[in-house]
């Protein structure tokens, strides 16, 4: 009886570039034995396709691989009938992204065959045996990033360096910090400096103006960076590094290092002082400028943008972000909050990218790197990571905020945020696999409810205990302002209600106005 033919097409992944050039590697192995299983099911009509799919270089963490797309193509147009691997990881290791697969094969009757580990996804239990294997899998990758943590964890309890860029005034010499004479010079003069000069912008601009660069580094595939003017942000990290007094620090513990300081402890002392005087004095700066920082960065899920506003109330000011559809006068989503309170929605997107950038995890999820093949390098940024950095991340590097009714998705461009990072850290990163990385967190106001700003007032002095002691003409009056409020808070023109109420304008703008004091 003769068989129908089966068209299979193997698929092959390695996570890192490392290797690929030599003669016989990993991903010729992978499908020498794949074809190896091909010829031995040649007698059920089995027959491997010509197109090669080789993803060599890109990690299991996203779907986003030229080769797996290619595959996916060729699937819906009913080009290939079995996918063969060589083992389930080399697909994916994730079980939400495996499901994702597994419903396009079975739109197009396509079967999955891994040839170290024998099922059928087509049957209920070959399913099952792939969901406990794959399971196993993210398991064995969660325990070796353990593994990993716990072995860094103590190493720099006993003051060993773990790798990475070298930071600046020290080179690696056989796995160890030593003092580079040259870079230690430029270490000492930024410290000096900043003593003398007092102020982070006009430090940067001392340096700038002697053409003092970060050294330039040479990668292992001979590609250049560095080179650059120092960033504030790179210059805080340098100045808050406690490498430089011969110590080491790990998750905000700091150890007795196996190097030698380039920074005398006095000096040192003297600018963390100074560091942490600039720090208290300006909090209360940044806080009145409040509403800017998201500027051309914020919209609705419908894709209509907030401006920065601010309203006065007893000569203090309110910030807050106004949908142009109020502005405008259009209509605006019900679902959607019309006035967003300032601080309270650039709080929630700076810590959440603080979040991200310290958890190894979530960063290497952001920024589509290998958890595994990765792991120092992510190790590194999230350790290193500061505050200035984050800022310039925000500033420059976040393309859009869409907020939800109770969600909020920030989007960043990749491209320019490894630049900045492998700039102000100092550290080798290769091309992002992907254009865009997006965070999701959820968002529900304090503040507003029903789209109103709510000021509640600090004391009773000029307010009632009671709402309802007030003469009747007034009670009338306030529960009218808090109605139109709510309406207009949600989007309702003034104008519209002015003519439905038949009130003046004015009028009714200064209920509104009033209205605001009432928690």
């Amino acid at each position: 009886m003769k068989h129908i033919e089966k068209r299979c097409a193997i698929y092959t992944r390695k996570s890192t570039e490392e290797r690929l050039d030599i003669e016989f590697n990993t991903l010729h192995a992978q499908r020498e034995a794949c074809e190896a299983y091909i010829m031995s099911q040649r007698a059920e009509g089995w027959q491997a396709i010509d197109t090669e799919y080789d993803d060599g270089g890109f990690s299991w963490g996203n779907m986003d691989r030229p080769a797996l797309k290619n595959l996916l193509e060729d699937i819906k147009k009913g080009h290939v009938d079995i996918v063969v691997v060589y083992k389930i990881d080399r697909l994916t290791r994730s079980l939400m992204d495996f499901a994702k697969l597994v419903e396009v094969f079975d739109a197009h009757k396509v079967t999955f065959v891994s040839v170290t580990q024998s099922f059928n996804t087509t049957t209920s239990m070959g399913r099952l045996t792939l969901n406990v294997l794959l399971s196993f899998a993210q398991f064995e990758r969660e325990v070796t990033s353990e593994r990993l943590r716990d072995k860094i964890a103590a190493s720099k309890k006993k003051g060993i360096w773990m790798g990475g860029i070298p930071p600046l005034g020290y080179k690696a010499t056989d796995k160890k910090l030593v003092i580079d004479n040259g870079q230690a010079s430029i270490v000492k003069a930024i410290f000096e400096s900043y003593l003398k000069i007092g102020s982070m912008p006009n430090l940067k601009k001392h340096l700038d103006e002697r053409g003092i660069k970060s050294p330039i580094r040479i990668t292992k595939k001979g590609k250049q960076y560095g080179g650059c003017v120092y960033s504030r942000g790179a210059l805080y990290k340098i100045l808050t590094n406690p490498v430089y007094i011969g110590k080491v620090s790990h998750k905000g513990e700091v150890y007795d290092g196996q190097h030698r300081g380039i920074i005398d402890i006095n000096l040192w002392d003297q600018v963390q002082k100074a560091l942490t005087s600039k720090a208290v004095s300006g909090r209360g700066k940044t806080k009145k400028k409040g509403g800017k920082i998201l500027q051309g960065k914020l919209y609705d899920c419908e894709g209509t943008i907030y401006t920065p506003s601010y309203t006065t109330k007893s000569g203090k000011q309110y910030h807050y972000y106004v949908s142009q559809n109020l502005l405008q006068k259009r209509d605006h989503p019900k679902r959607i909050m019309a006035r967003l309170p300032a601080l309270e929605i650039e709080s929630l997107i700076t810590k959440t990218l603080d979040t991200h950038f310290r958890d190894e995890t979530k960063l290497a999820i952001l920024m589509a790197m290998d958890l595994e093949a990765e792991y120092r390098t992510i190790n590194y940024i999230t350790k290193n990571v500061s505050a200035p950095l984050l800022i310039d991340i925000l500033k420059h590097d976040v393309t859009c905020i869409e907020i939800d009714s109770d969600t909020v998705e920030i989007s960043i461009n990749l491209k320019t945020l490894y630049d900045r990072v492998a700039q102000t850290l100092n550290v080798d990163l290769p091309e992002p696999v992907v254009e865009i990385g997006k965070i999701k967190t959820i968002y529900k106001s304090h503040r507003i409810k029903d789209g109103a700003i709510v000021i509640r007032s600090k004391s009773h002095t000029n307010a009632r205990d009671n709402i309802f002691d007030l003469p009747k003409p007034e009670l009338k009056r306030m529960v009218q302002s808090v109605v139109w409020r709510n309406e207009y808070f949600k989007g309702t023109p003034l104008p519209e209600l002015s003519k439905r109420e038949g009130m003046d304008i004015s009028y009714m703008r200064r209920l509104i106005r009033q209205s605001l004091s009432i928690a």
